[in-house]
Parts: C-alpha cells; structure tokens; sequence
C-alpha cells in the first residue's frame, strides 16, 4: 500500500470517527450528515458528462449527477468529498462543459477514500465474520454498486 493509500484511508476513518455519533455504528454511512457537519452543500442535476464535481468557491458545494444509479452517486459524491478532504484542488469545468482531467494519483486518492468511507473495513469485517449474507445484500445494506463492493472486498 503507497501512503497516499494510507492517507486517503486515514481521512476516511478520521471522518468517520468524527461523524459517527451523529450516524450510529451501522451501515449506511449518511453522506447528508458528513456534508452538513463539513459545511458542504450537495446538489443534483441531470447531467452526461461528469459523475460528480466540488468546489471552494464561493461557497462549498458538490455537485452530482442525478442520472447516475443511486449506489453510484453516492460513491461519487464520497469520491468528492475524498479530494475535497484531502485538500486537492476544486474540480475545474470548462465553459463548453468538458472537465479537466484530473492527476490519475489523486483520483486513485479520492476513490480510495470513498471506499473506505463507504465501505468501512472494520463494519464490513464484522458483518462477513457472521456470515450467511451475499453480496448483494451487501451491496443493498452499505448502499453502494455491487461493483464498488467487489473492489472492495478484493483488497480485504
């Protein structure tokens, strides 16, 4: 694992740690709850060119595509809040709509962040340890797209 692996999981639990008195110890993690203590507002549009975007200026906000399938969204918004905690720079949009591509290592960061936060090790572990629920119980239970579960549970 590099460490900006082990930073980006670090901030997630850092996160979580702090937020989760507001949430309980149970699946799914309230991304509204971690929004709202971070002063980041969240709002949804349609849109076919971007999963989801943040910016400092001139308020904090996300903005995240409301086409995109629930589990999905969530992970983009988790992956946002990832760079926006991480201290990366905003995601830039150009006038005609095309988004500047970001350094690959950062977005590895932010999707490594969503994971963890998302999906976190240690609630996880525990509900593998007791067994008898599949995958897309899983999936339903943590909220996220199955596809974003079997990443993560291949690196467990």
């Amino acid at each position: 694992m590099t460490n900006e692996e082990k930073e980006a999981k670090i901030a997630a639990t850092e996160l979580l740690s702090a937020t989760r008195p507001l949430m309980g110890d149970v699946p799914p993690v309230s991304l509204g709850v971690i929004c709202k203590v971070l002063g980041i507002e969240v709002y949804a549009m349609p849109c076919s060119s971007f999963g989801a975007v943040f910016s400092r200026k001139p308020t904090l906000f996300i903005l995240a595509n409301s086409n995109l399938k629930p589990g999905r969204f969530r992970f983009s918004v988790a992956h946002e809040l990832g760079h926006f905690t991480l201290a990366h720079p905003s995601s830039f949009i150009l006038a005609d709509g095309k988004r500047v591509q970001g350094d690959a290592r950062l977005e590895r960061q932010a999707d490594i962040f969503a994971s963890e936060l998302l999906l976190p090790e240690s609630l996880l572990r525990e509900d593998l340890k007791r067994g008898g629920v599949s995958a897309s119980d899983l999936s339903k239970r943590y909220r996220v797209s199955r596809q974003a579960l079997d990443i993560k549970l291949r690196t467990l």
